[in-house]
């Protein structure tokens, strides 16, 4: 009788286990669903909330003016400050201008194979906000590596306060320089 029990049982037991496996299956199936479904609804929240990923600085590209004696590796930056000074207006690599003044100035402190650097300022000025934004990355800079600021035709207003922010000025002869100070500049810093 026990036998004949068994026997009956059998076919049961085994779909049984083969229902146990499928639900099994299912079931992780549902979690990583779950779980790839909750990971796109943060993706899409941040989207909508305008939260970005922090975006790599950008980089500047390198022209080589003059090779080294003896293949030296050490460089000079020489980077270029044109025209109004405002974070209105757009940059080449960034939002504004003055971003990629910024970046820049961090790229050419943050390369060990850089020296030296030198900025070519050839600006009416502009914003006073902007122009302390680039001073102060300027001053920054100069605290790791010399700064040596070439004023060209016209450092005007602002563009004559970025310029104080470097070690060594030169001016041309003939360079228009309207020296602005606001009340928190220090005639000793320039």
């Amino acid at each position: 009788m026990r036998a004949a029990v068994l026997r009956q049982l059998r076919p049961i037991m085994a779909g049984n286990r083969k229902l146990g496996c499928l639900s099994i299956f299912l079931f992780v199936a549902l979690c990583a669903s779950l779980f790839v479904n909750f990971v796109l609804m943060v993706a899409a929240f941040q989207r909508l909330a305008g939260v970005r990923e922090a975006e790599p600085m950008p980089r500047f590209r390198e022209i080589l003016l003059q090779r080294g004696a003896r293949a030296s590796f050490d460089k000079i930056a020489v980077i270029t400050m044109r025209g109004l000074i405002s974070t209105s207006i757009p940059g080449n690599v960034s939002d504004s201008m003055v971003d990629d003044m910024r970046a820049a100035l961090q790229q050419a402190r943050d390369d060990s194979r850089v020296k030296a650097i030198v900025l070519e300022i050839d600006s009416p000025g502009g914003e006073v906000t902007a122009s302390d934004a680039i001073y102060s990355a300027l001053v920054k800079t100069r605290a790791k590596k010399p700064v040596v600021v070439y004023m060209d035709s016209l450092a005007a207003s602002g563009g004559y306060y970025v310029s104080c922010g470097g070690k060594f000025l030169m001016a041309n002869e003939r360079s228009g320089l309207l020296p602005w100070f606001s009340k928190a500049a220090n005639s000793r810093t320039c």
